[in-house]
């Protein structure tokens, strides 16, 4: 699909070349930073595109509220955190944590009786299981009397608003059921951002491409717009991830929580800019700098009660991609094999997906004897592994990190302190948007006259903090990871040739903190990406071409942009968390 895009996006390249041969004499003639030939044609392009979108989007139902509506009633189902923040443990503090998993898997894809579309690939179905896709909470009291934070992992692409939402009220209701008031402060609902599992979004080009037929024509009064995901799988995703919930939140119980980070895995061979001693197991495929995360940052838990499983919670922000797109069984590639090991050493398991917009992994770095000759083992007994191996030899090596680093495991004091807050961004044209005001994707849309194209999208950004010296920010999308660590792409190198003008949110907390995020937390809402180095998603066609690279220099990356809701999303959400963080201090 793409490479048919850039054919066709290269032909148009060279009409609109005839027609402007002063401004691509002008950009030939400036400094490397200087974009000006390429920005010119890709607005041209995109520009034309804008026309289609828009008039999609006139087509589009028009039932959201104005923001100015939106604010002024009661945000349901959201948590704002903890009223009181504490610095100290309280008289009676003690840790109290619990562990739930629930399914997700519907009965007639475990029968093969029907085939459902994955996330992040479009086209691809799976028609069986492999493994389990599924959701692992996990819920935190300090015994403080501020209320629980519970953390939620999904396997999936993304979770939306509208959907974590649900999510969260069907929890409350099944505590309700079960006659207990609950106290949560927070439900944080992240997903691990597998691919081959079933989608958790609705982007499978079948449903989108049918649905949003329907959608145009629910002007009619007996035609509801009607949303891109499953609906055979969107009652088994509410479902399984509130049992999670539930069964978390009973289950706690006493203990002691611990911190620990394993040995690093960002060397980059390639690029050959980062620390000698780290195993090459992930690089960052947009940036050739630093700024992301280096380590597997973990916690556990080890309850009073011996004869209760501890529960190991890590953070790793990294794309779970290690799956050929043809699989036709479900997997939740290396998170799940992370699992499979840690179980299998007697405790609980769940993955808290990162800042990992542009960091991918490396397929087959993985040397460690031990695992190779495991998962070996496995393909020679039964070939129907073949498709796994990389996910296998990933995970299982994550895991014998995560094991083997326990041992530099040191208490965390029983505080615990939330507070989140819900942030409105514009979007622009492009496919996000279409998902949006189509009501396709589960976003939480509002009419708003200042967004570009008339409607923005209300989402959460949050600060949690663990002890006296960690925090975990969540973040509602794919995070260009520098936008919180620095580092940021400056003036020389960005596409705008402006400098990032938005604080780092690591500074403002300070060097004696540890700063983590989570990632695709409480919304999905493509990739988050500085907006001096923001493009239309054209430009990545138009650029990475022979044509293109012999017109404007060597080609930027700009695929995110294609799946991002605009220009100004990654300051307005940065902005917001860092106003976040701020209050906080």
């Amino acid at each position: 699909m793409r490479k048919a895009l850039k054919k066709y996006l290269s032909l148009f390249l060279v009409i609109i070349m005839l027609f402007s041969s002063s401004t691509f004499a002008s950009a030939s003639d400036a400094p490397a930073a200087d974009n000006s030939g390429i920005m010119f044609v890709t607005d041209v392009v995109n520009g034309l595109l804008n026309v289609v979108f828009k008039g999609f989007g006139a087509l589009m139902p028009k039932d959201f509220p104005t923001v100015e509506e939106y604010y002024a009633g009661e945000s349901e189902n959201f948590y704002e955190g903890m009223e009181v923040f504490i610095d100290e443990p309280a008289d009676n503090a003690k840790w109290h944590l619990g562990f739930g998993k629930g399914s997700m898997v519907p009965e007639n894809l475990k029968d093969g009786s029907k085939k459902y579309y994955t996330g992040g690939y479009f086209t691809q179905k799976v028609n069986g299981v492999y493994d389990d896709q599924g959701a692992n909470a996990v819920a935190m009291n300090d015994n403080s009397g501020r209320g629980t934070v519970v953390m939620v992992s999904v396997d999936g692409i993304g979770v939306n608003n509208a959907d974590v939402r649900a999510i969260r009220a069907d929890a409350e209701r099944k505590l309700a059921d079960m006659g207990i008031e609950s106290d949560i402060a927070a439900i944080n609902i992240s997903a691990t951002h597998c691919h081959t599992v079933v989608d958790t979004q609705g982007f499978g080009l079948g449903l989108i491409i049918s649905k949003v037929f329907h959608n145009i024509l629910s002007f009619l009064p007996f035609m509801e717009p009607i949303r891109s995901i499953d609906a055979d799988f969107y009652p088994y995703m509410i479902d399984g991830a509130s049992d999670a919930i539930v069964e978390a939140y009973t289950n706690m119980e006493p203990g002691e929580l611990y911190y620990f980070e394993t040995a690093g895995i960002g060397r980059s061979e390639r690029n050959q800019n980062y620390m000698d001693d780290e195993y090459d197991y992930i690089f960052n495929k947009r940036y050739n700098m630093e700024g992301y995360q280096h380590v597997i940052a973990c916690l556990k838990f080890v309850p009073d009660d011996e004869t209760s499983k501890p529960t190991v919670v890590a953070n790793l922000g990294a794309h779970p991609t290690t799956i050929n797109r043809e699989t036709e069984l479900l997997s939740a590639d290396f998170p799940h094999y992370i699992e499979e090991k840690i179980n299998a050493d007697g405790m609980n398991f769940a993955f808290i997906q990162g800042a990992q917009s542009p960091i991918s992994v490396n397929k087959d770095a993985v040397q460690t004897p031990s695992i190779v000759e495991e998962v070996e083992a496995q393909i020679a007994a039964d070939p129907s592994n073949e498709p796994y191996k990389a996910a296998k030899k990933l995970g299982y090596e994550f895991a014998r990190l995560i094991l083997e680093a326990q041992e530099n495991a040191v208490p965390v004091d029983p505080i615990i302190n939330v507070k989140m807050s819900e942030v409105t961004v514009h979007m622009e044209y492009g496919l996000m948007e279409i998902g949006a005001v189509s009501a396709l994707l589960g976003t939480t849309t509002v009419k708003d006259e200042s967004s570009p194209c008339g409607y923005s999208v209300i989402t959460e950004v949050g600060y949690l903090e663990l002890g006296s010296d960690i925090v975990m920010l969540t973040v509602p999308g794919e995070l260009i990871p520098q936008l919180v660590y620095g580092n940021v792409v400056d003036k020389t190198q960005s596409y705008t040739g402006e400098d990032w003008n938005v604080d780092i949110t690591s500074e403002l907390i300070g060097d004696d903190k540890t700063v983590l995020v989570m990632g695709l937390c409480n919304d999905a809402l493509g990739y988050i990406v500085p907006d001096n180095d923001y493009a239309p998603f054209v430009a990545d066609s138009l650029w990475n071409t022979d044509l293109g690279e012999k017109l404007f220099g060597p080609a930027q990356r700009h695929y995110e942009e294609m799946l991002s809701m605009g220009s100004t999303a990654g300051s307005t959400i940065m902005g917001a968390l860092n106003g976040v963080v701020k209050d906080c201090q």
